[in-house]
């Protein structure tokens, strides 16, 4: 019978090898950064690399866990622009702050357990059950709500709008309280808690889980559901400080692209079963300083797509090397 508990300290080596080398690069970039741009190595700039990384960060949290129970969630940023869409909409018509928060939330879980019931009931693939998904939750908004819109404007004057852009706790900026407790309850969520262990066991063998008797289908739509609160925190995030919701986003796909970068680059791998909070900060890491160091040096969008596509190749490979597959795992939930 499986121990989901041993599952935290199996191939721990060989996961971490990954963390280590990206941990090594985003210091020479740093390096790198600071000697060839004068304004990377300043306070001003340090605000920024930690404000811009903030939804990154918490997307991150969602996606890991998902990675982690050998999932994929493909609609994790149209459920961001949705979920930060339908708040929006709710504070507009006169509905305060926290009523609006829980509609939302509501909403969201029901997004999260339509995902989830697509792949543990339905049997649908994850990969393609998120990506229909995302492409029905985006068309939705668009052309039922939005009319054909791109754009959909929030209040910044709303109290509520006001509140997750302002600081707190002697200067603290809500968006950064946000991203660490969103890290601190992902740790808590796979460190110790039953649909945790549940997640590792999964990724470890979906098949062998199943068939000791352990809750999948329950947990995966745990998975599924925190994966989309994560997508509405980060969605108030971003559209708090720019004072819209941006449709764009889902469709341009670099920002779903930052994030499974993130979660490979970190050392959590693809075929899943290993992983935690320590990946996702040291993915961030790398992505962060990468992507600031890139717009300052004034590359095309092209460019850095490019840098960041050879990356993730480069990841991808070297999971291939260090966290090679076995007869045990190789044939069950593949993506």
């Amino acid at each position: 019978m499986i121990n989901p508990a041993n599952i935290f300290g199996r191939d721990e080596k060989r996961t971490n090898i990954l963390g280590a080398v990206v941990l090594v690069a985003t210091v020479l970039l740093i390096a790198l950064f600071s000697i060839k741009i004068d304004s990377f190595a300043t306070p001003g700039n340090l605000r920024v690399l930690l404000s811009n990384s903030a939804s990154l960060v918490i997307l991150s949290c969602g996606m890991a866990v998902v990675i982690i129970s050998r999932g994929l969630d493909l609609s994790l940023i149209a459920q961001m622009v949705a979920g930060a869409a339908t708040f929006s909409i709710l504070i507009n018509a006169g509905l305060n702050g926290w009523a609006a928060f829980g509609l939302t939330l509501f909403a969201m879980a029901l997004i999260g357990a339509m995902n989830a019931w697509l792949i543990a009931y339905v049997e649908i693939p994850a990969m393609l059950a998120t990506l229909a998904s995302a492409m029905s939750i985006t068309g939705f908004f668009r052309f039922a709500i939005l009319r054909g819109e791109y754009l959909l404007l929030l209040d910044k004057s709303n109290p509520a709008v006001a509140l997750l852009s302002s600081s707190v706790l002697s200067g603290i900026p809500v968006p950064f309280l946000l991203m660490a407790s969103t890290l601190l309850v992902t740790w808590g969520l796979l460190r110790y808690s039953v649909p945790g262990r549940i997640t590792y066991a999964m990724g470890d063998n979906f098949q062998a889980a199943r068939l000791t008797g352990l809750p999948v289908r329950t947990a995966t739509a745990a998975i599924y559901v925190f994966a989309a609160f994560t997508a509405f925190i980060a969605g108030l995030v971003v559209s708090s400080a720019s004072g819209t919701v941006d449709f764009r986003t889902v469709t341009n796909g670099s920002l779903l692209f930052d994030v499974i970068l993130v979660v490979v680059l970190g050392g959590i791998p693809l075929r899943g079963g290993r992983g935690g909070v320590g990946n996702i900060l040291i993915g961030t890491a790398l992505i962060a300083v990468l992507r600031n160091g890139m717009t300052l040096m004034d590359f095309s969008t092209q460019t850095q797509d490019v840098l960041k596509g050879l990356v993730l190749i480069t990841a991808i490979v070297a999971d291939r090397f260090i966290n090679p597959r076995d007869i045990e795992t190789d044939t069950v939930g593949d993506l």
